[in-house]
């Protein structure tokens, strides 16, 4: 197989069930992505066939990362990462081809206790979330980007309204624990208002991405008059099509590179300082914060996240001190 062939095996396997119940996010699609496109690389340039790489083969490869990767990348865990990967795809392809199981990574983990063991539980990081502080600064930036005549009906920032496309983009990531790519393909359709008008949108409902079923995400109550500005700016700005959060007034659906770097842009306005992105981070205060209240069980929490219950336990080793995000 050619590098065009294998990157679109990498495509058919990364949208296929077989990745994971709720298939990759974009974040680690896209590492998952680059690891495999240099793995493949390399076969191609030692005239290897990936799909038939040997235990000895993988090692090799390993060994010669370890020239080209910085020291910080090249972890146990990362190397396990790495062979998990080739381990998963390889044999994805081998099935589609008809062809034997290839072994090479359970032999190669197998031969190899410190690479076997190096995504133990115990050495598994635990979420990236905001502190107390930055959360109160952020929360408190957001919230205070509704002027006081926005209640009356009055809109104004109408140049700067990608400010506050941002702005409510990360307060959904914040205040519903939203990932990036459901975030895009929210529509105006998506977000449901309660009936008192004045406690504005207080729900939206994410789509259903890869394997996830579409899920009902609550909105924090500091973050729902934002949002309904935002609709009620959208309106002002006559701006066509279905995109809640659209790229530009002509309606275009926001693209990846731009929403990434729309958080890190709001991250500054609200003078949190080095953050590079923070989607993610957002979505895992979000459900920490969450975990505080005594009446969010787990399960409630997995419904309002679209994921399993299972992986909402590893928000309990975060556990941090309380917020009020009711």
């Amino acid at each position: 197989m050619g590098p065009v062939a294998l990157a679109e095996a990498f495509d058919v396997w990364a949208t296929a069930g077989a990745t994971s119940s709720r298939g990759l996010s974009e974040a680690t699609e896209a590492v998952q992505r680059a690891m495999w496109t240099a793995f493949c690389a390399w076969c191609i340039h030692m005239r290897i066939d990936p799909v038939e790489v040997s235990a000895d083969e993988l090692k090799a490869y390993l060994r010669s990362r370890e020239g080209s990767t910085s020291p910080s990348e090249l972890t146990p865990r990362y190397s396990w990462r790495l062979v998990a990967l080739v381990d998963r795809v390889v044999n994805f392809i081998a099935a589609k081809q008809g062809r034997s199981p290839n072994c090479a990574a359970a032999q190669l983990l197998e031969a190899d206790f410190g690479l076997k063991h190096a995504n133990a539980e115990s050495k598994d990081p635990l979420p990236e979330v905001l502190t107390d502080a930055q959360d109160r600064a952020l929360v408190a930036f957001l919230a205070d980007s509704v002027p006081p005549t926005a209640a009356g009906g009055a809109v104004d920032l109408v140049s700067r309204w990608q400010d506050l496309r941002n702005r409510a983009g990360v307060a959904l990531h914040r205040g519903a624990g939203l990932t990036p790519l459901e975030v895009r393909l929210l529509t105006v359709s998506s977000v449901f208002v309660d009936a008192d008008v004045s406690k504005g949108a207080w729900k939206v409902r994410a789509p259903a991405t890869g394997s996830v079923q579409a899920h009902d995400a609550p909105v924090a109550r500091w973050a729902r008059p934002l949002l309904a500005y935002w609709l009620a700016l959208r309106k002002e700005l006559e701006i066509p099509g279905e995109w809640l959060l659209p790229s530009t007034k002509s309606g275009k659906q926001w693209g990846k590179t731009a929403q990434f770097d729309s958080v890190a842009e709001v991250f500054q306005a609200a003078g949190l300082l080095g953050f590079k992105g923070g989607s993610y981070r957002l979505r895992n205060t979000f459900a920490v914060r969450q975990l505080e209240r005594p009446q969010c069980t787990e399960a409630k929490l997995a419904d309002w996240m679209g994921v399993d219950t299972r992986e909402i336990s590893r928000y309990r080793r975060v556990m941090v001190g309380s917020i009020d995000v009711k």
